[in-house]
């Protein structure tokens, strides 16, 4: 989100919009907020936290696209490479929540990159559900109440995130430095009463 302040302004108002500055979001508004299920698809599209899918064997010969794979040919699905297919996602390497969305509301044209970023077939995710609720949560949640923006150097010059991940089975962000403040006298209360539970 450091990279990104102008999901973070749309993201707070639609938030804000719902439920004001009086609590936190929760479950009750997850059909109300589909701009940050926009983040999360984008999110799980951008940059997949397993860009290879857990290898299968073919149980039987098969022919895919004119190519024969006899039995037992190991097969590893190219997470990445599916959620930056150009003709399926627009401008790929760009960040863009709104992909996902229509006149305010969640397109289901657009392919929903839950379908690969949580692997395929018997190996699917089991805990893709909840994986992408937590997502869902702590996203709504840390924007209803936080700004988050690039740290400044000594000169007071801002430091741009480079975008360096560590890369392996699991992909994800190398440490960054950044400013995170609450936006909203009001909410610090709600911070520190969720802290006590």
């Amino acid at each position: 989100m450091v990279l990104y302040p102008d999901v973070q302004v749309k993201a707070r108002k639609e938030i804000h919009k719902v439920m004001g500055y009086s609590r936190l979001p929760n479950f009750s508004d997850y059909s109300s907020l589909p701009y940050i299920h926009a983040i999360v698809k984008e999110s799980l599209r951008w940059n997949p936290v397993v860009p290879l899918a857990v290898p299968h064997r073919s149980t039987s010969d098969d022919v895919y696209n004119g190519f024969f794979l006899p039995e037992g040919t190991l097969v590893v699905g190219n997470t990445w490479a599916i959620l930056h297919d150009e003709s399926v996602y627009p401008e790929p390497m760009t960040f863009n929540p709104d992909r996902f969305m229509k006149d305010g509301e969640l397109n289901s044209e657009v392919r929903d990159p839950a379908t690969a970023a949580f692997g395929y077939g018997r190996r699917i995710c089991p805990g893709r559900f909840m994986a992408y609720e937590s997502m869902w949560i702590a996203i709504a949640a840390t924007l209803a109440v936080y700004t988050i923006e690039k740290a400044e150097g000594p000169d007071g010059t801002p430091i741009t995130p480079n975008g360096d991940y560590e890369q392996g089975f699991l992909c994800y962000p190398k440490p960054f430095p950044c400013k995170i403040y609450s936006h909203h006298i009001d909410q610090e209360a709600l911070i520190r009463a969720t802290a006590r539970i």
